[in-house]
C-alpha cells in the first residue's frame, strides 16, 4: 500500500463517523473525522489523504458541490462517496468529478473496507523469500530473541495468522494430513471475498482423501492471494508459514484475535547441531521454541512455563531422557510431552512409565511433527448434537428471535429444513444464545421465504436475518451476506432491515453433512451478527 496511512471522513452522521474510525484505525489508518462538511473541505484541500470517504447527502454543502470544490486544488486524492440514496445523475456528476467508487449505507464492515481497498489496490503480493524470512525470523535465525519486531504466528485451529505493519494479516496453514501425501491441487479464494473466522478459506486436493478445508483464521476481505502456490504444492507441508502463505486479508473483526493463540514449545536437546536443526523446522510451523540442554535449562524454563507442550529429544538425551520426562510431570502436571526418538533408541518403554502424549520416531524427517502438532494443540469444542438414525428427525424450526443488549428485536427466519430444535445448527443456535443469556424464542415450523413474507416479517421486528442454503460455487459452509437484497414488489422501507446469509451447501443441499467445526462457527457468526445489530 501507499505509504501515506492517513484517511478523512467527511459525513454529517456522527456514528458513520465512529464506525468508520473504529474499522480503519485497527487496519493501520490513521483516521480523521468531520460532521462539518465546511470543515472537512478545508482539512481536504489543506492535508494530504490516502482516501477520502465522503457523504453525499450533506447540509451545507453537498458531496458534489465538495467535490467541484476541492478539486482544483486537490486533482488525484482519491474519494470515495458513501450515499444512502443512490441515483444515475449522482453518481454520473460523482464520476465526472473524479470520485473513485461509492458505497450505499447501511454497510458492513467488509464491505466498506473492500470498498477502500479497492480503491487503493496498490498491494502486490510480497515475495516468498520476503514471506518465509517474516515467517522464521530469517532462515538462519530461528532461534533469535523474542525482541525482534516480527509478529508472532497466531493459530486458530490448523490456520494461522500473522498481523503486517500495514494493519493487514498474512494467513495460511499448517495442515495435518500430508504425512506421505503430495496436494494435487488448491482451491484459493478470491481477491475481494469476504472470508469469516472458521469457514472455509481455500481446500487442497489429496489423493484418496475428502478434500482438506482450511478454515479462515480471521474474518475479513482478501486482497490478494499466493498465485504462484498453485505450481508449488509442496510448500504447504516444506515452508507454510512462510512461501507457503495462502493469502492478505483486510482483518475487519479484530475481537476475533483473542481466539487465535500462538504455539510455544520447549525444546529440550542437547545436541547443539541437532536442536538448531529441530528448531528451524518448528519455527518454519509457526511455532515459537525456547530451548534447554540438559536438567537445569529444563527447570529454569518450567518455571515460568504455562504447561506449554515438552519436546525431549531422546536420541540425545540417552538414559537422562525417562527422568527428564518426570522432572516435566513433576514441575508441570498438564505439559504434554512428546518423546522423539530414532530406529535404533530402545527407550520408548522407560518413557511410557511416565506421563507422556507421544513417542515419535524421527517425525522431523517425513513430516510427522505437523500432525503431532495438531494433536497437541487442538482445541476442545462442544459438537452439535446430532440425531440417532433410529429417531425420529426432530422438530423443523422456521425462526429464532431475541431482544439483544441494544434493546433491538432481531429474528432469524430459516430456509425449510435447515434448522432443527434437537440438532446440528438450529440445537448450536439456541445453546450459544442462552449462554449470553438473551431471551430467546423459538418458531417450530417451516419458514416460506417468499419477498412478501420477508418484507411482512422485517416490518415486525428491528432487523431480519434470512438464512438461505444456495449455491455460490464456493466450499461447502462458506457464507454469503448481503445486506441490501433485490426484491421483486416495492420494498419500502422494510427492505433496510433484512440480511441474506447464504450459506454454499453440501452435496445434499443442506447442513448436514459439514463438519461440526463449520457449524460451530456459523452459529457463532449468526450469534454475533444477531447481538451486535
Amino acid at each position: 500500500m501507499a505509504e501515506n496511512r492517513t484517511l478523512l471522513v467527511v459525513d454529517d452522521e456522527e456514528v458513520v463517523c465512529q464506525a468508520c474510525r473504529r474499522i480503519f484505525s485497527r487496519q493501520g489508518f490513521q483516521v480523521e473525522t468531520s460532521t462539518d462538511a465546511r470543515q472537512g473541505l478545508c482539512w481536504a484541500t489543506e492535508k494530504d489523504y490516502a482516501i477520502i470517504l465522503l457523504d453525499i447527502k450533506m447540509p451545507n454543502i453537498d458531496g458534489i458541490q465538495f467535490l467541484e470544490q476541492l478539486r482544483p486544488k486537490k486533482p488525484d486524492v482519491p474519494v470515495l462517496m458513501i450515499t444512502g440514496y443512490p441515483s444515475i445523475p449522482n453518481a454520473a456528476a460523482a464520476m465526472r468529478l473524479g470520485a473513485c467508487d461509492y458505497v450505499t449505507k447501511p454497510f458492513t464492515l467488509e464491505e466498506i473496507t473492500w470498498a477502500v481497498q479497492r480503491v487503493l489496490a496498490t498491494r502486490c503480493w510480497p515475495g516468498a523469500a520476503d514471506a518465509a524470512d517474516a515467517a522464521a525470523g530469517g532462515a538462519g535465525q530461528a532461534a533469535a530473541p523474542a525482541a525482534e519486531a516480527v509478529a508472532p504466528t497466531r493459530f486458530w485451529h490448523e490456520s494461522w495468522l500473522r498481523l503486517e505493519p500495514d494493519g493487514s494479516a498474512s494467513v495460511g496453514a499448517v495442515l495435518p494430513g500430508l504425512r506421505g501425501a503430495a496436494p494435487t491441487a488448491i482451491r484459493l479464494p478470491r481477491i475481494g471475498e469476504v472470508v469469516y473466522q472458521g469457514l472455509p478459506l481455500a481446500g487442497v486436493s489429496v489423493p484418496d482423501k475428502p478434500m482438506l478445508i482450511v478454515p479462515s483464521p480471521i474474518s475479513g476481505v482478501v486482497l490478494a492471494i499466493n498465485e504462484s502456490l498453485p505450481k508449488q504444492l509442496d510448500w504447504l507441508s516444506s515452508d507454510p508459514c512462510g512461501d507457503g502463505c495462502i493469502a492478505c486479508i483486510s482483518s475487519t473483526r479484530h475481537e476475533e484475535l483473542d481466539n487465535c493463540k500462538s504455539r510455544r514449545i520447549l525444546l529440550v536437546n542437547s545436541d547443539a547441531s541437532s536442536a538448531e536443526g529441530q528448531t528451524r523446522k518448528l519455527v518454519a510451523l509457526g511455532c515459537q521454541v525456547e530451548r534447554a540442554a540438559d536438567r537445569e535449562g529444563l527447570v529454569a524454563l518450567l518455571k515460568g512455563t504455562e504447561g506449554q507442550p515438552v519436546i525431549l529429544d531422546a536420541a540425545s538425551l540417552g538414559n537422562a531422557g525417562p527422568e527428564l520426562a518426570g522432572l516435566v510431570n513433576e514441575h508441570a502436571p498438564s505439559a504434554r510431552i512428546v518423546a522423539v526418538g530414532s530406529p535404533r533408541d530402545s527407550q520408548e518403554t522407560s518413557y511410557r512409565q511416565h506421563k507422556i502424549f507421544y513417542y515419535a520416531v524421527e517425525p522431523f524427517g517425513d513430516n510427522e511433527i505437523a500432525d503431532i502438532l495438531a494433536a497437541l494443540f487442538q482445541f476442545h469444542e462442544t459438537q452439535p448434537p446430532k440425531s440417532e438414525r433410529h429417531k425420529e428427525p426432530s422438530e423443523p424450526i422456521s425462526s429464532v428471535s431475541i431482544t439483544n443488549r441494544n434493546g433491538h428485536k432481531v429474528q432469524l427466519l430459516a430456509g425449510p429444513g435447515l434448522l432443527w430444535r434437537g440438532e446440528g445448527l438450529g440445537s448450536l443456535l439456541g445453546q450459544k444464545l442462552l449462554a449470553r443469556m438473551f431471551p430467546v424464542v423459538i418458531t417450530p415450523g417451516e419458514s416460506h421465504l417468499t419477498p412478501a413474507n420477508i418484507l411482512k416479517t422485517a416490518a415486525e421486528c428491528d432487523r431480519l436475518m434470512v438464512l438461505l442454503a444456495k449455491d455460490s460455487g464456493l466450499l461447502p459452509g462458506s457464507l454469503v451476506r448481503d445486506t441490501k437484497p433485490e426484491f421483486g414488489v416495492d420494498p419500502k422501507e422494510a427492505a433496510n432491515k433484512v440480511t441474506m446469509m447464504a450459506v454454499q451447501p453440501d452435496l445434499f443441499g443442506g447442513f448436514a453433512c459439514l463438519d461440526g467445526r463449520t457449524i460451530g462457527a456459523l452459529a457463532d457468526h449468526i450469534v454475533w451478527d444477531m447481538a451486535s445489530y
